[in-house]
């Protein structure tokens, strides 16, 4: 891995936890209930390995899109195998595990949210740590096969020769865990210039 990249990488994954400590608090203020999420890895990935991370190409998955727009552009895509989203649907409303079992108009309202509050936190926590103006864009809710999904980010970024950021993620309350993965994907025009902030 080039060293610029690598640069990029750690000062993401700096962004990553800074973004997560703040989407917990988020969550926890919302749901009225102690939220933590979790950043076990962040790395470059190619398709495969993103599809592989919510359960293969033909798992169906739940998630969000976000643009990013401001000083860079770039996509936020938050995807989880939709049992994994039904799970966070519970905790989110506080009912128990198990309560929420079809992605219906109510599921689609709490993973929105879900994707713009952990988005949204990602990206104003990047936007401070190398001093960018960059705004959020409204989440769209996504649900479909992951290869079709992963494949809409992966096009529109590498068609340019740019790289994408996988960033694991784990939401946790007292009655256990659901895990993700969030993909950060920067438009490779600005990808110099984080790359310049970051070293």
């Amino acid at each position: 891995m080039p060293d610029s990249t690598q640069h990029l990488v750690t000062t993401l994954s700096k962004v990553a936890r800074e973004g997560a400590t703040r989407a917990g608090r988020g969550l926890s203020g919302l749901m009225g209930q102690e939220i933590s999420i979790h950043i076990p890895s962040v790395r470059i990935g190619t398709k495969a390995d993103a599809c592989d991370a919510v359960g293969g190409e033909e798992s169906i998955v739940l998630g969000t899109y976000l643009s990013i727009g401001g000083d860079i552009t770039g996509h936020v895509m938050l995807l989880f195998p939709e049992q994994r989203a039904l799970e966070c649907v519970d905790l989110m409303c506080g009912q128990a595990p198990g309560t929420t079992t079809e992605a219906g108009e109510l599921a689609e309202s709490a993973i929105g949210e879900l994707g713009n509050i952990v988005g949204s936190a990602f990206v104003n926590a990047l936007a401070d740590q190398v001093n960018l103006v960059l705004h959020p864009s409204p989440p769209n809710v996504v649900h479909d096969m992951a290869i079709a999904l992963v494949q809409s980010i992966y096009a529109e970024v590498l068609s340019q020769g740019g790289d994408v950021v996988m960033i694991d993620t784990v939401f946790e309350d007292h009655t256990g865990n659901t895990a993700g993965l969030l993909i950060i994907a920067p438009d490779p025009s600005c990808l110099p210039q984080l790359e310049r902030l970051a070293a």
